[in-house]
């Protein structure tokens, strides 16, 4: 599926384009969810939107090359992997140039949230009083890593994740890989995630790893079975969104709301394992499971730190009883 074409017609795309020709628009728009690839398909859905004289037709000249990222028009930051004072610069110079095509230029900054203070302290002036007919599109997985004074400046719209339904839509072109219905689950309802799970072809292997570390995890013996083989960074950041998922569903069934569950198809192990768990106990995991996501960022072996990891986990599990 063309994803441009689904956002397009979203509401909160529809209402800014409605703004477009009641001549209402603001000149900066803030997207943030926590999936950086979901924000950025909403700016480019966005970002055809303004300059298409029909709001998005997918044909005309403008459109196009909106799609293919080459319109003269739309400018891209950050130019390397994180936004910086350079592009800061850069974009100050750029907004006082008139556009080549169109009657706007938009400027696009993606993934904000990751750049310093001092990039985004260097924006400000151009933000809060830019050139006409010059809209800034800015993205954010993590809005509280944005400056309070670009946030004032810009119209936030908060991007919820979309339903099982809409994944399965959105996806169905990959609806007969093996991983599909996990991708579709574990995706928690954005696109980048489910992408990346639907690409990764080990994804139904470390799910059951995990679950097999949820289930059976009894004993100081069981871990150094968990720890045959070697993680990277991005295995084991994978292994902990699984486990934490898991483990609040735990949580959940073990308070007895089984309907809430969002993988239903751990019942079953559920009611085997829920008497060698306390409510305290699956909270004390989930804790250690969050001190251990801010840990694995830090210049510390991600074997090590798994290690740690499971026999906390066990320690808790007993000692919170």
């Amino acid at each position: 599926m063309n994803l441009i074409k689904y956002f397009i017609k979203l509401p909160f795309i529809q209402k800014i384009l409605q703004d477009k020709t009641s001549g209402k628009l603001s000149s900066g728009y803030l997207f943030y969810s926590l999936d950086s690839q979901t924000n950025k398909i909403a700016v480019d859905a966005l970002a055809m939107g303004l300059l298409c004289k029909n709001n998005g037709c997918f044909v005309c000249e403008d459109c196009v090359k909106v799609e293919n990222n080459s319109h003269p028009d739309v400018l891209y930051y950050p130019k390397d992997k994180s936004f910086s004072v350079t592009d800061a610069k850069d974009i100050i110079d750029q907004a006082y140039k008139k556009p080549m095509l169109s009657s706007i230029k938009i400027i696009v900054i993606n993934d904000i949230d990751n750049s310093s203070v001092e990039a985004q302290n260097k924006l400000l002036k151009i933000i809060e009083e830019p050139p006409q007919n010059v809209i800034f599109l800015v993205s954010s997985a993590n809005i509280d890593k944005v400056l309070p004074t670009i946030k004032s400046r810009l119209i936030k719209i908060e991007i919820s994740s979309f339903t099982k339904e809409q994944i399965k839509i959105i996806f169905e072109d990959y609806k007969n890989k093996n991983n599909f219905e996990l991708a579709v689950l574990k995706g928690d309802g954005y696109i980048g995630r489910t992408f990346n799970i639907l690409n990764n072809d080990d994804y139904i292997n470390l799910y059951n790893f995990c679950k097999n570390i949820v289930c059976n995890l009894k004993k100081s013996s069981d871990v150094i079975n968990f720890l045959s083989s070697k993680l990277d960074k991005d295995k084991f950041n994978d292994i902990l969104k699984i486990l934490s998922s898991m483990y609040r569903d735990l949580l959940v069934f073990y308070c007895g709301k089984e309907n809430l569950l969002s993988d239903e198809r751990l019942v079953k192990e559920f009611s085997v394992i829920k008497d060698e768990f306390s409510e305290k106990s699956i909270i004390a995991i989930l804790h250690l499971l969050d001190e251990t996501n801010e840990r694995q960022y830090s210049n510390v072996s991600i074997n090590l730190l798994f290690e740690t990891l499971l026999v906390n986990i066990l320690e808790v599990k007993y000692t919170c009883k």
